[in-house]
């Protein structure tokens, strides 16, 4: 609560106008679309409180671009980065900061050409969301800029560099329970990138599951592939060479698009889901449930995660010290839907 001698803020503009604090916002920037009568209100309320707009704080200000966060996302056409820069862009608008986003398409080269670029911009911060370049160059980019950074879906070594992750090993874990809980013996995964250090993890998960009911995942029920429909469709398309018993009778994949392509190559080989073949994804994106049938799969926070990486920013442009251990842990319940059932009779 403000008290007599604390200057009026946003929050108490806010307050006064009976909107929210995005609304107020957009009024004193002048932006989107406002209704007068809504205008009229919070500029009363800002003459109401006394609130006065003033010179912004150094942090605030970076040299050359003020107010932006830069979003480096690895594949802008996977349905599941939109979702994160949404929950970016709700909790940057309100406290005055825009998005400059950096799409990479899944290239490390692509990727270090935009840190390159970062560090001649000087940007208020960086959110980095699954990187596909050595932890190595982030932790150098971040020692030569001090750019603020957090890091989504990828572990650094390094204090300084805070990162938002989902456990991804008990995630596939679970998921690998639910199909043995079903009855399936024969399970496969189509793994993403084999420099993936969040596939690595997935594989790890699933393999424990199928130790500890004395199972294994063979070599060649374990196929790397491009993390997209395509990639899906073809790793499954080779599965589906096989015959018998060296063929799986469920499949776990690396992502939604990944499962999205398996399912496609089910269909084509005229392989019935789930009566045949299980399939499950990850990622937990809105067409997973829409698919034909709907889709299995872990549903990873991703609004959320988008709004915990831009508070963490902004405490670290404002010189807040981050705990000792900067990792931020989210949780990733399955999602049991028509895609998995127990396996064909043999």
């Amino acid at each position: 609560m403000r008290t007599p001698s604390s200057k009026p803020t946003l929050e108490d503009v806010a307050e006064q106008a009976g909107v929210s604090l995005a609304t107020v916002s957009r009024v004193m920037r002048n932006i989107g679309p406002i209704r007068m009568e809504t205008r009229k209100r919070v500029m009363a309320a800002v003459e109401a409180t006394g609130y006065r707009i003033e010179s912004p704080n150094p942090y605030q200000q970076p040299v050359s671009t003020p107010h932006t966060i830069a979003l480096v996302i690895t594949d802008l056409l996977n349905p599941f980065f939109p979702e994160i820069v949404c929950g970016v862009e709700s909790e940057a608008a309100p406290n005055g900061f825009g998005l400059m986003i950096f799409n990479t398409s899944e290239d490390p080269a692509a990727e270090m050409r935009v840190f390159a670029r970062l560090a001649s911009t000087q940007v208020a911060g960086v959110i980095v969301c699954s990187s596909r370049v050595a932890s190595s160059n982030l932790i150098s980019f971040y020692e030569t800029t001090r750019i603020p950074m957090v890091v989504i879906n990828r572990r650094i070594d390094h204090a300084q560099i805070p990162a938002i992750l989902v456990d991804f090993e008990r995630s596939m874990y679970n998921a690998t329970r639910h199909l043995l809980s079903l009855g399936h013996t024969r399970i496969a995964y189509l793994d993403g990138l084999a420099s993936s250090e969040t596939s690595a993890a997935r594989r790890r998960g699933i393999e424990q599951a199928l130790r500890e009911n004395g199972l294994t995942l063979p070599a060649e029920w374990c196929l790397n592939s491009f993390p997209n429909v395509d990639g899906g469709f073809q790793a499954m398309t080779s599965l589906l060479s096989r015959e018998g018993r060296l063929r799986p009778t469920a499949v776990v994949a690396y992502n939604d698009l990944n499962a999205i392509g398996a399912l496609h190559a089910l269909r084509i080989h005229h392989i019935r889901v789930p009566d045949e073949m299980s399939v499950v994804g990850c990622d937990g994106i809105n067409i997973s449930a829409h698919t034909n049938p709907p889709l299995t799969t872990i549903d990873q926070p991703k609004y959320r995660m988008g709004q915990l990486a831009i508070q963490i920013i902004l405490n670290l442009i404002r010189g807040k010290k981050m705990p000792i251990s900067s990792y931020n842990l989210m949780e990733s319940p399955l999602i049991i839907r028509e895609s998995t059932a127990p396996p064909p009779a043999e």
